[in-house]
């Protein structure tokens, strides 16, 4: 095996050496689907259905800083913060959610962008937008969003956006910049905690190509 080869194994295997630890300590995963998002975390896990007890009993146009709402909103984990925001019903015709009928207003072209403390550290985040509109989830490691952004999911139209990181996760902002109005609704925000974040694909395919690389040139070496 001659210098140049051993350089390169050396060379392949601190890249991925590096790859993997930074993944081990700051991984960040994103989920456009509710269903494997909710299966991967293994640990505690809340669903805060805005249509269900307790929050149902409020009538349509309620703020979700108001002093009941909120008390209810902190029973389930999380506390609103920046914006008291509206949750108005009768908007099951833009929900593409069976048995949904309520919204969060969000977006600077109502109130402001919706921003909340998670009362316990959580691992993932994610939540769902109305049909036409979205933005983005923004995790913070700090609660009032401060201390580093983690990690960030798109919120697409009508659709579920989440990410699972490493790191303990303290508090998010959802943002609604889909169009010019600035304006969405957010509904079914849930959250929960894993024993182990999983390692992406594309981090295996990395390793594994840079493997792959490294034996061709011990098998060059060998015949050369």
């Amino acid at each position: 095996m001659n210098t140049k080869t051993i350089a390169m194994i050396k060379a392949g295997m601190l890249i991925i050496g590096l790859a993997m630890s930074t993944q081990s300590f700051s991984s960040v995963i994103s989920y456009s689907g509710e269903t494997t998002f909710q299966n991967a975390l293994t640990g505690e896990f809340t669903l805060i259905n805005l249509d269900s007890p307790p929050l149902s009993s409020y009538a349509s146009g309620y703020r979700v800083e108001d002093a009941a709402p909120s008390a209810n909103f902190a029973s389930l984990g999380i506390d609103f913060i920046n914006v008291n925001a509206q949750v108005v019903d009768g908007q099951g015709y833009q929900i593409p959610k069976a048995g949904r009928d309520r919204l969060i207003f969000n977006g600077t072209g109502f109130d402001g962008n919706i921003a909340f403390n998670l009362l316990s550290p959580v691992n993932g985040i994610g939540a769902w937008s109305n049909l036409i509109d979205g933005g983005v989830i923004k995790a913070y490691d700090g609660l009032g969003l401060s201390g580093n952004l983690i990690g960030t999911a798109a919120l697409g139209a009508g659709s579920f956006g989440g990410l699972i990181s490493s790191n303990s996760v303290r508090s998010v902002e959802i943002t609604c910049d889909f169009n010019s109005d600035l304006k969405c609704g957010v509904f079914d925000i849930q959250f929960g905690t894993v024993s182990s974040v999983p390692v992406p694909a594309a981090i295996w395919l990395f390793s594994s190509g840079l493997l792959a690389l490294i034996g061709f040139g011990r098998n060059r070496s060998k015949s050369t």
